[in-house]
C-alpha cells in the first residue's frame, strides 16, 4: 500500500486527509523525514503551518526534497497566491493543496500524485498478455490461468477485453457493473486501492475481474488506445500478478505497447489451418519488436496428437520459438462455460489443469500419502520370523 507522510503536528489535518482518501492509504504524521524508512511508493505532504518562522518556504521544501528519495512533495497551505505557489513549485513541490479544501478536492489532488508515484516508484508485478484469433478460447485460457494463480496464493487481476460481452464474466458466473471505461474516467480521482474495491471479485478464488464492456454488452464509446495503456500501466505497477486477455482489441499500436509491458505473451491457437492463418495475420499486423517476440509462447489449444498439423509446424509458421500443448475435453469445457463452473476449480480435468499450471509456472500439487504412519506402525509390529 502507498503511504502519505504528513510533516505536521495537526492531527485534524491528518484525519481530514485520511477521511478524504477513504482509509485506503496509510497516512503517517511525522516530525522529520529522518524517522521515515520509505518502504514502497509514497507522497510527502508538507503542512505550511508547521514551517519554522525563521525559514523561507523555498529553502524548506528544497531541504525536504533532498531527503525525500524521489518521493513527490505536496504543500498544504492557506496561502494560494500565485507567487507563493510558484515559489513552492520551483523549490521542488509537485502540487499545492489548499489547507481547508473539501474532501473531494483533497482526494483529487493526492490521488493524482499518488498514481504517478505508483508508476514511478512501484515495483511492477508479473503481466501476461493472452492473444488469439479465437477470442472465446483465449479468454477461457486466460481465466483458468488467472484462477490457477489466484488459488496458488498469488493475488491476481484478470482483464478481459472480449466483446460484445465478457467471456470471463460468463465463465466465472459473475455480474460485472464496472468496466475499463469507468476505470479510465475515475483514474484521476481514485487511488488504486479504491479502484481495486470497484473491481468485481470472484469470492471462491479471490480473483479480481475488469472487463472492456463493463457488463453493458456494448463496446465502450470514446475510449482511446492511450487511455487503455495508461490504465494498464497503473494497474500493472500496483498488481502482483495481472493477466490481460486482448480479446477484441485489434489496434496494432495498442497491442504492440501492451506486449512491450508484458513479461510473457501467450498465443492461443488450435490445430486449424484457418485459425493459424488468422493468428499469423494478427502477428503481422502487430509487428512485435524482437524482445517482445522472444517472450511469446504458442499454446496449442485443444491439442490432439492425431492431427497432422502439429505444434512445431504451427510454431514455425508463426515464428514462435517455444510452444506448449493444451489438451481439452470439448464437451466438458462447453459445459463448464455454460454452467459458469471453471475447470480450474475442478479436480477431474487432470491433463488440462496440468497444462494450465505449467503455463503459469506452477508445479503439480503435492500428494499426501494417507495412512503412512499406520503403515510404519504395522511394519514395526510385524512378527519377526526366526530363520530355520
Amino acid at each position: 500500500m502507498v503511504t502519505i507522510y504528513l510533516l505536521s503536528i495537526d492531527r485534524m489535518l491528518a484525519q481530514r486527509i485520511d477521511e478524504a482518501m477513504g482509509g485506503n492509504v496509510d497516512v503517517e504524521m511525522v516530525q522529520s523525514l529522518d524517522e521515515v524508512a520509505f518502504e514502497g511508493p509514497g507522497v510527502i505532504v508538507i503542512d505550511h503551518a508547521a514551517l519554522p518562522a525563521e525559514r523561507a518556504i523555498g529553502a524548506w521544501i528544497a531541504a525536504i526534497a533532498d531527503q525525500a528519495r524521489g518521493r513527490a512533495i505536496v504543500l498544504a497551505t492557506e496561502d494560494m497566491f500565485a507567487a507563493q505557489v510558484l515559489q513552492a513549485i520551483r523549490a521542488g513541490a509537485t502540487d499545492v493543496l489548499p489547507r481547508q479544501a473539501e474532501r473531494a478536492e483533497i482526494a483529487g489532488i493526492l490521488s493524482r500524485v499518488l498514481n504517478n508515484a505508483i508508476l514511478t516508484q512501484g515495483r511492477p508485478g508479473r503481466m501476461t498478455l493472452v492473444l488469439g484469433a479465437d477470442q472465446e478460447a483465449a479468454a477461457i485460457a486466460a481465466t483458468d490461468m488467472a484462477l490457477t494463480c489466484s488459488l496458488n496464493q498469488t493475488p491476481t487481476l484478470l482483464i478481459d477485453c472480449t466483446l460484445p460481452s465478457s467471456t470471463a464474466e460468463a465463465y466465472l458466473d459473475l455480474k460485472v457493473d464496472y468496466g475499463i471505461a469507468s476505470a479510465v474516467s475515475d483514474i484521476d480521482r481514485m487511488d488504486t486501492s479504491l479502484l481495486a474495491d470497484a473491481l468485481t471479485r470472484h469470492e471462491p478464488s479471490g480473483l479480481s475481474l475488469l472487463t472492456l464492456d463493463g457488463g453493458t454488452g456494448d463496446e465502450p464509446v470514446g475510449l482511446a488506445p492511450n487511455d487503455i495503456v495508461g490504465l494498464v500501466q497503473l494497474l500493472h505497477a500496483s498488481s502482483s500478478n495481472m493477466i490481460l486477455c486482448a480479446g477484441s482489441l485489434r489496434h496494432s499500436g495498442l497491442l504492440r505497447e501492451l506486449a512491450s509491458q508484458a513479461q510473457s505473451i501467450e498465443m492461443v491457437c488450435s490445430q486449424s489451418i484457418r485459425e493459424l492463418d488468422a493468428c499469423r495475420r494478427l502477428l503481422d499486423r502487430i509487428a512485435l519488436d524482437t524482445p517482445s517476440a522472444d517472450r511469446m509462447r504458442l499454446l496449442v489449444w485443444d491439442h490432439n496428437p492425431h492431427i497432422l498439423l502439429d505444434g512445431q509446424r504451427m510454431a514455425d509458421v508463426l515464428g514462435i520459438e517455444t510452444l506448449m500443448n493444451v489438451p481439452t475435453d470439448r464437451v466438458r469445457l462447453r459445459n463448464a462455460l455454460n454452467g459458469g463452473q471453471p475447470l480450474a476449480l475442478r479436480k477431474d480435468a487432470n491433463g488440462y489443469l496440468q497444462a494450465i499450471r505449467k503455463a503459469c509456472d506452477i508445479g503439480a500439487p503435492s500428494r499426501r500419502r494417507h495412512g503412512g504412519l499406520d503403515l510404519m506402525r504395522r511394519a514395526l509390529l510385524r512378527p519377526v520370523e526366526n530363520p530355520a
